[in-house]
């Protein structure tokens, strides 16, 4: 699913399963940097949960284009 936020950059968020888990990627679409755990910059963020993917979501803004 593609999410924008108010500065118009856009991600796409989809679930995925990598060795039998579930798993929740978070990947950049418009050339940005995603912020990681440490403030490092990346091009995806992978999550275990669910919830912890939308929250990093809500957190930075990120609506559903």
């Amino acid at each position: 699913m593609k999410l924008m936020n108010e500065a118009g950059q856009a991600v796409y968020y989809n679930a995925v399963t990598k060795h039998d888990k579930t798993r929740y990627i978070v990947l950049a679409a418009t050339g940005q940097t995603i912020t990681g755990r440490d403030r490092q910059k990346s091009k995806s963020r992978t999550f275990a949960q669910e919830r912890q993917a939308e929250a990093w979501l809500n957190r930075n803004g990120y609506t559903k284009a």
